[in-house]
């Protein structure tokens, strides 16, 4: 559990904002943290020491579209946030840019735990 934890302070530390998100009872679910970066979002999303996700998304989307991520992982909490902090800062060399797989559990957006209520016409 120590060196769990102190990959969440290393995320911490590398400016992850962090997002407790709870089930229908209001007990913790899982934990998500995000960053931007140069046009993407770098998130992870963890349940335990043992089951996390993370990816790297663009920033903007068609919101008609699920998201997709340029780069994903799943696995232990400690590989996951040690893959998401080795990437390639986006626009560098050997950074991915390809649109792979259905990240939408990743997208900060659609995990927020309140919906944006806008007027109609109104940009966000």
């Amino acid at each position: 559990m120590d060196l769990a934890l102190s990959k969440v302070v290393e995320l911490r530390e590398s400016g992850f904002q962090f997002l407790h998100l709870r089930d229908e009872d209001g007990q913790l679910d899982r934990i998500m943290a995000f960053k931007q970066r140069r046009g993407f979002i770098d998130s992870i999303l963890f349940w335990s020491e043992t089951e996390a996700r993370a990816g790297r998304l663009p920033a903007v989307r068609e919101s008609s579209r699920a998201a997709q991520a340029v780069w994903i992982y799943e696995g232990p909490l400690v590989e996951a946030v040690d893959r998401l902090l080795d990437l390639p800062e986006p626009g560098t060399r050997n950074a991915p840019t390809l649109m792979r797989r259905t990240a939408s559990d990743l997208a900060v957006v659609t995990t927020l735990p309140f919906t944006l209520k806008l007027p109609p016409g109104a940009i966000a």
